[in-house]
């Protein structure tokens, strides 16, 4: 587990649709750096959009603002990726050169850097070298990237580099629901319903 406590990346409730900390549950198990990530979207009565799937404004989530999840560095910024379009049949597209599409990267204390992807192109509200404090607005949630429609994926790792191991997050100070009953727990798993207190 994070030797860091965390909050959850975004102010609002948000679904778990992918992650936790067991294999059944995992992002990408087979990928170090994401093997304890999460994708997180909003839910209205289990949807993610309303009306029409293909139109990016529909989505609950999209434009909401992303927040520090702790006080840290701005280590990395990539800024310069366009929405990726959303597909019918809701595929996972990806159609630029880099699968984490607009993200930030921020070093914490221990070592441990947060990586927060698929953000809107030109909605950072910070640079590398700024720092941030728990709860700083950094970003929008976007759909750059390998996505099949706006979310954003949310991981701590040992390192910047492609080969970092991943590490499973310790959150702190948040609220955990499942079936709309109260969860008590450190950690969030896929089907969660979550906010930070």
């Amino acid at each position: 587990m994070s030797k860091n406590k965390y909050s959850l990346p975004f102010k609002e409730e948000f679904y778990v649709e992918f992650g936790g900390i067991s294999d059944e549950d995992s992002h990408s198990i087979d990928i170090p750096n994401q093997r304890y990530a999460y994708d997180l979207d909003m839910r209205v009565n289990k949807e993610c959009f309303y009306q029409d799937y293909s139109n990016i404004d529909n989505h609950y989530c999209y434009k909401k603002d992303v927040l520090a999840p702790l006080e840290g560095i701005v280590f990395e910024v990539c800024n310069k990726y366009p929405n990726t379009k959303i597909d019918k049949d809701r595929k996972i597209v990806c159609d630029v050169d880099e699968v984490r599409g607009n993200y930030i990267i921020i070093k914490h204390k221990y070592n441990e850097f947060s990586m927060i992807a698929h953000l809107l192109k030109d909605s950072f509200k910070v640079k590398v070298g700024d720092i941030v404090k728990t709860g700083d607005v950094i970003a929008k949630v976007g759909n750059s990237g390998n996505t099949n429609g706006p979310h954003i994926h949310f991981q701590v790792q040992s390192s910047i580099s492609d080969d970092s191991q991943g590490i499973p997050i310790t959150f702190k100070n948040i609220i955990i629901k499942r079936n709309r009953k109260r969860i008590y727990r450190k950690y969030i798993k896929r089907g969660d319903y979550v906010r930070n207190k």
